[in-house]
């Protein structure tokens, strides 16, 4: 009745997703209905960055107030980092997973399509919410918009602009598990459309070439790489990329199926450039 309540007045309610899990501490998603008419809306979860040490679901608060107003179901997601919880990053990862499930579990609550469920963010919050569908085989989500994400932890060094802590971490998860949740090639799953952006001066932007353009075949046909020129790591947090971007990722989700025809009002001329779309 609350969840109700809130929908219908189309203001945000904050949940608790991981109740069955106990011995963890309670992790919050809140959530902004959509505030168009109608149902069967796409729904997205932001995941934020902070190099799995800390970071804030509010990073993306813009963007989800943004997206509610276009139709789309949108959450900004916590999860356990480093600083709050002690933990490593697999243990994000599994938060993730997490949150993913209980928007696909409740999903009607929100009048939202099942079928377009979608997961964003930023760095490190990119890295966990592509990490968390290798292990998924159904009900996957149905598009990745990533923002200059981490993807390989096996080569992850300074001069690519991690931090010592952030590189402490990795270490710390082991080689095996580091392998596990590197994504490369994997990223390209051919069930999941991605579209990963990055600025031109980021440092994890080499690594990131030589993984995805590598692939061939079926792989390539769902993935897209755009680059604002100029920009470094985390340029998308502000004006007049911000709206660029928020622009892009609709019109993504518009692409591959979504309920989401809207565009917001530019607040410069940027422009993002396509490197890999082999359908353009």
């Amino acid at each position: 009745m609350i969840l109700t309540v809130y929908v219908a007045h189309r203001k945000p309610i904050t949940v608790i997703y991981n109740e069955e899990r106990t011995q963890q501490p309670a992790l919050k998603m809140q959530i902004y209905p959509a505030r168009t008419d109608g149902g069967n809306h796409p729904a997205v979860l932001f995941f934020h960055g902070g190099g799995w040490i800390t970071g804030s679901p509010d990073q993306f608060k813009w963007f989800a107030n943004k997206f509610a107003a276009c139709g789309i179901v949108s959450a900004l997601v916590e999860y356990r980092v480093h600083s709050r919880h002690g933990v490593l990053p697999d243990s994000a990862v599994e938060d993730a997973y997490s949150a993913y499930q209980w928007m696909y579990q409740h999903h009607a609550q929100f009048e939202v399509n099942p079928a377009h469920i979608a997961l964003i963010g930023g760095s490190a919050g990119a890295h966990i919410a592509a990490a968390s569908t290798l292990s998924m085989n159904t009900s996957l989500p149905f598009a990745l918009g990533l923002l200059n994400p981490v993807l390989e932890l096996t080569v992850a060094t300074e001069s690519q602009g991690y931090t010592k802590e952030e590189l402490q971490l990795i270490n710390a998860l082991g080689p095996a598990k580091a392998a596990e949740l590197s994504l490369g090639s994997r990223l390209e799953r051919t069930d999941i459309p991605t579209l990963v952006i990055y600025g031109s001066l980021d440092p994890l932007l080499p690594t990131a070439y030589e993984a995805l353009l590598s692939q061939t075949g079926d792989s390539r046909a769902n993935l897209e790489l755009l680059v604002a020129p100029g920009e470094n790591h985390g340029f998308f947090n502000y004006e007049p990329w911000r709206t660029s971007v928020a622009n892009a990722l609709i019109e993504f989700l518009r692409a591959h199926g979504a309920a989401a025809d809207c565009k917001l009002e530019m607040n410069g001329p940027v422009t993002l450039r396509n490197v890999r779309n082999p359908g353009a």
